[in-house]
């Protein structure tokens, strides 16, 4: 691997570097082992929310029923899950089950029912959501201490959970990277008419794309479930819109045929220390909301117009 082919990613890793050394001036604690196991869990699930957020964008696409997922995996697992290790592992694979259902109704619907991406996961966001209303009316639930201190905890400075997110991302990078299934998605991507003459089946990388997708969105329900410990119906809300700003912020294009794991990743961390930061600082949360939004608007800027320059420098290259 090139440091070239990371330069995508290179504008997020700057912020979150900038925006750890405001938040270490402010909190110096957060580089305590606590500290730093509650910014990884923190970053964490925006950060597989993200990579099922990449997946479809990859393609040309944008899913918008990702927090709806992470929700309805949320009310399963805290619901459904019991003490016992085969209660736990039963659980874990109905929940993944259930991502890679929705994500095979997004899929067969955009890719079959030549349906915008857009619509069919803004329609689908309210199935998956009554769903998990359906399961958890009310906040509750519960799950194993030794579940969510196997996920949440950690072994003196380094923090379980970027050891699961780093095991999720190979996984993630072995279909999407390393296989003829990952040049056909970055190819539909790029140009969906250009790969149906190369011989690709375009409406098959795009289901595929999509139940991915909804796996992952599973994980990051499952990790959360593990934070939380408890369930809520309307937990995953705000991971839809913060997914899509880590992807774009991580150096992806909307339009699909570009990026890479590390940038939305990286962003993930950056969007969910902003509300730490802006706690630190001082800011009332009647006006956190509003801060987040304005910062989010200025590095989205600030990243769509690098990664715009960054493509249209390559283009001149290629040409």
């Amino acid at each position: 691997m090139t440091l070239r082919r990371y330069r995508s990613s290179l504008l997020a890793i700057i912020g979150l570097i900038l925006l750890l050394g405001y938040y270490w001036v402010q909190q110096p604690l957060i580089l305590s082992p606590f500290g730093f196991r509650l910014l990884a869990n923190q970053g964490t699930t925006l950060a597989l929310a993200a990579l099922a957020q990449l997946t479809v964008v990859l393609t040309g696409g944008v899913d918008l029923s990702v927090g709806a997922i992470v929700s309805l995996s949320n009310a399963i697992a805290a619901t459904y899950m019991g003490d016992s290790p085969w209660s736990v592992f039963g659980v874990v694979l109905l929940t993944l089950g259930a991502g890679a259902a929705a994500g095979l109704v997004n899929g067969v619907l955009v890719a079959y029912g030549r349906i915008q991406p857009i619509i069919v996961t803004l329609a689908t966001l309210y199935v998956y959501s009554g769903l998990a209303l359906l399961i958890r009316p009310q906040p509750g639930g519960s799950v194993p201490g030794y579940y969510a201190s196997t996920l949440t905890g950690a072994w003196g400075w380094l923090p379980y959970s970027l050891i699961v997110l780093l095991a999720v991302t190979l996984l993630f990078r072995m279909p999407i990277m390393r296989s003829r299934l990952g040049t056909a998605i970055y190819a539909v991507g790029d140009n969906p008419g250009g790969a149906h003459m190369s011989g690709i089946n375009v409406p098959r990388t795009l289901v595929c794309a999509y139940v991915i997708g909804g796996v992952l969105a599973a994980c990051a329900g499952l990790f959360l479930t593990a934070q939380t410990t408890s369930g809520d119906a309307t937990v995953g809300t705000s991971y839809t819109l913060n997914s899509v700003a880590a992807v774009v912020f991580g150096g992806a294009i909307l339009g699909g045929g570009r990026g890479l794991a590390l940038g939305p990743i990286v962003a993930a961390f950056f969007i969910s220390i902003i509300i730490s930061v802006l706690f630190a600082a001082g800011v009332s949360s009647f006006y956190q909301s509003v801060f987040q939004g304005a910062i989010l608007i200025v590095v989205l800027m600030f990243g769509n117009a690098w990664t715009l320059r960054a493509r249209n420098r390559l283009h001149v290259l290629r040409s």
